[in-house]
Order: structure tokens, then sequence, then C-alpha cells
């Protein structure tokens, strides 16, 4: 079985992406694996700049999936981070 997940891009954008076959497989996967994959199959950039959410918590880059319980047709939610401030 294909192990998908949905990904809400900062524009509002929502695609599946196929991330791996198995459970398996799924808990050995991290949040960097899972930005590269993302950037791979949806051919956008995802910049240092960028976040990733599920929940309400913000992802750790070196992160294993398995620690945020992601499982099949999870929702991520990517949040652009933009230069600025005073």
């Amino acid at each position: 079985m294909v192990i998908q997940l949905q990904v809400n891009g900062p524009l509002g954008e929502i695609k599946i992406v196929d991330l791996c076959q198995s459970e398996q497989h799924l808990r050995k996967i991290t949040v960097m694996q899972l930005k590269d994959k993302i950037a791979e199959q949806l051919i956008i950039s995802m910049s240092a700049h960028t976040l990733f959410l599920f929940l309400t918590v913000q992802m750790d880059e070196s992160s294993l999936l398995s620690t945020y319980r992601i499982q099949h047709m999870s929702t991520i939610h990517t949040v652009l981070m933009l230069p600025g401030g005073l």
C-alpha cells in the first residue's frame, strides 16, 4: 500500500504526495526527507525558510515522521517564513 500525505502549500494549494510503500518504511523517514520528496514530486522549491506544521506543532527537520505520529493521509501544512521585522 502506498503511504500518501496531504500537503497544504503556502499559497493554499492542496496536493497529495506519495511518500513510501509501507508503514515500516514510514517510521524511518525524517522531516527533511519529506521536504525533499515534496520538492521532487511537486516541482517546487523547499527553501530553508519553509516550515512544516502537523496539527499545531512545528516539525524539526532532523526528527522522524513517527515522532509526530504521521500516518497515511495525514495533513502537513507548509509555511513560508519571510524576512523582515523591526
